[in-house]
């Protein structure tokens, strides 16, 4: 298991160095492992902070040292990185109750912290498998500004996989910064999964190939092939997303563990804490529990897709990520569209902005609800600016600025706490909603000039 190895590499490593000036954020470093999330992964498997483990390990080595004879107190103190011998000698007593000179006559001599190592084994139970990836990146929307669900969930499985990554950056690699959608009323006049990246589905392969990984999508078969799946990754200490599915309602959901043979999927998506859409308790480790996931919404055949992450290769220079990324995003805006029954790009900014204008609706939740999902596309859209700054495109920089501005402003026409439904009563006031809208449009064709 890969989550196995990278603990016992970062046990090792702090052994090597253990009298060195190592951190949590270096040890992670070392190991090839994302230091955001390296803490709460090394704590959830060892039960002990980073910081602790090698405080523990400083001095039971020091307490070791000087049973035999082969320092003194002030030598082992400056050399666990204490500023004083009365620093040490304080933190000496906490650990094991009496000063560094009452040790080596104690009972406790014996009682020193040894280096950890991992022999993983579950038994019992009801003879029912179980097995989870511990320490993801919660996946949720708590960060108002950062509320793509797939972004979240790619992020989150790489960044356990040790991958330096974070959410403005797969934000805008990945094309996410790029994409509209939105429902042909042919299909459906209210869709509230727009945002949903299976409407766009040439963004997937792109990005993990982008990100030095290999992924395959599957399409929902029988149970036992998609559990199978599931497991033999999650067995690996590979995370797998599910798209379309398994909760209810997600666009995107990171499945970091399994239980009763695969019946129950654990993992993290922002529904989970949603009772209308999932209501069942969460696991002990945080995450969510999904029992017979594969009833109810997930029963349709053709919704949820399950990707599987693959080898791990080099990755593209930046150069050509930079110039494959430009070909998606012009794509992206300018095809009409992507995929059945979605509008996109151009044509999605004009569907919308028309929606509002001429839709006929006796329920204003169906149109609110509608707008601030869509409105999750649009704020994708300010991590477009860095990413062309990092890349010296000043021009396309300049038409991504005033459009952020314009999706802030847009933020704070129709609340975000639906608060507003009056609003949906009259057209007027929807009016300068839909003008925002097409000045969106008309800035992203100037930037598919430039693309």
């Amino acid at each position: 298991m890969i989550w196995v190895e990278k603990i016992e590499e970062a046990i090792q490593y702090i052994e090597n160095n253990l009298f060195e000036a190592i951190t949590a954020e270096s040890v992670g470093q070392a190991i090839d492992y994302a230091p955001s999330s390296f803490s709460n992964f090394f704590s959830a498997v060892t039960g002990y902070s980073v910081g602790e483990y090698i405080r523990y390990r400083r001095l039971s080595c020091a307490a070791d040292k000087l049973t035999r004879n082969e320092a003194s107190v002030t030598e082992m103190a400056f050399r666990c990185r204490y500023e004083t011998p009365e620093a040490f000698s304080k933190a000496f007593k906490r650990l094991f109750g009496c000063s560094p000179s009452q040790f080596s006559r104690s009972e406790l001599k014996h009682h020193t912290f040894a280096p950890i190592s991992i022999d993983f084994s579950l038994q019992g139970g009801f003879s029912m498998t179980r097995n989870l990836i511990p320490g993801l990146l919660n996946v949720d929307w708590s960060d108002t500004n950062r509320q793509n669900e797939f972004v979240n969930s790619v992020v989150s499985a790489l960044n356990v996989l040790g991958e330096r990554l974070d959410y403005d950056t797969v934000c805008a690699i990945s094309g996410s910064a790029f994409r509209t959608s939105f429902s042909m009323p042919s299909i459906q006049q209210w869709n509230h999964g727009n945002y949903h990246v299976i409407h766009t589905p040439i963004i997937i392969e792109h990005t993990f190939k982008m990100l030095g990984f290999d992924v395959s999508h599957h399409i929902r078969s029988d149970f036992e092939t998609d559990s199978r799946m599931i497991i033999d990754s999650i067995d690996r200490g590979i995370p797998v997303i599910t798209l379309e599915g398994v909760i209810n309602c997600s666009d995107a959901c990171v499945i970091s563990g399994y239980d009763n043979d695969g019946k129950v999927l654990l993992g993290y998506n922002p529904f989970m804490n949603v009772e209308d859409d999932h209501n069942e308790e969460p696991d002990d480790t945080g995450y969510f529990r999904k029992s017979d996931w594969r009833e109810g919404y997930n029963a349709d055949w053709n919704r949820v897709r399950i990707l599987t992450i693959g080898d791990k290769h080099k990755k593209p220079d930046e150069g050509v990520i930079f110039e494959e990324t430009l070909k998606l995003a012009s794509r992206l805006i300018k095809e009409e569209s992507l995929w059945p029954g979605q509008y996109n790009g151009l044509s999605a900014h004009k569907a919308f902005a028309n929606a509002l204008l001429t839709y006929e609706w006796n329920d204003n939740f169906e149109p609110y609800l509608n707008t601030m999902c869509n409105y999750k596309q649009y704020l994708d859209r300010q991590y477009a600016v860095n990413f062309f700054e990092n890349n010296g495109r000043k021009d396309l920089v300049a038409i991504y600025k005033e459009i952020a501005e314009l999706v802030a402003q847009m933020g704070c026409m129709i609340p975000q706490d639906f608060s507003a439904f009056e609003m949906f009563s009259d057209k007027a006031r929807l009016k300068p909603y839909s003008e925002m809208l097409m000045k969106i449009c008309s800035l992203e064709e100037r930037a598919l000039t430039l693309l």
